[in-house]
């Protein structure tokens, strides 16, 4: 008895919180997974505090293990939203938190705006992720000065019925 109560309350520690965030709740992550070791001064973006930007995160137990931001930026003149500073704590990667924050973010967009256009300019490293997430390549490789290769992505939101 006692072990299946230990099984029980670890999952429950383990289970992930997805919702809106502030800006002040993610910027630490972001900085640690995506800033420290680059030449990049500042965790914040162009963007970040503009009333349109949408900040998400994932929490267990109140702490911030994962987040994304989406901005308003247009693509190639349709209206769209630019998905950026995408992270998930390092030791937390491979559980399905990023993806069931993406999914959260994606179902909210399509629940409360007429955007469908994504896209993003995805590290290298992160490329196979957004396949498997239904995102399409639309660029060659690029180098982001200071941060590495990237390759512009996009996906188009249709509801799931």
């Amino acid at each position: 008895m006692d072990d299946t109560w230990r099984e029980e309350e670890m999952n429950r520690q383990e289970e992930v919180e997805f919702r809106t965030a502030a800006i002040d709740e993610i910027i630490d992550l972001r900085h640690d997974v995506l800033i420290v070791g680059t030449n990049r001064t500042t965790s914040e973006f162009e963007g970040d505090h503009d009333k349109e930007t949408l900040h998400f995160g994932a929490f267990i137990q109140g702490s911030v293990v994962g987040c994304l931001s989406l901005m308003r930026r247009d693509l190639e003149g349709k209206p769209a939203l630019q998905l950026r500073g995408m992270a998930t704590r390092a030791d937390l990667r491979g559980r399905g938190i990023g993806r069931g924050l993406l999914r959260f973010a994606e179902g909210k967009i399509l629940r409360d705006s007429p955007i469908r256009i994504l896209w993003c300019n995805a590290r290298i490293s992160a490329t196979g992720f957004y396949q498997k997430q239904g995102w399409r390549f639309v660029s060659e490789e690029f180098l982001i000065e200071g941060v590495g290769p990237h390759r512009k992505m996009t996906k188009l939101l249709q509801s799931r019925r």
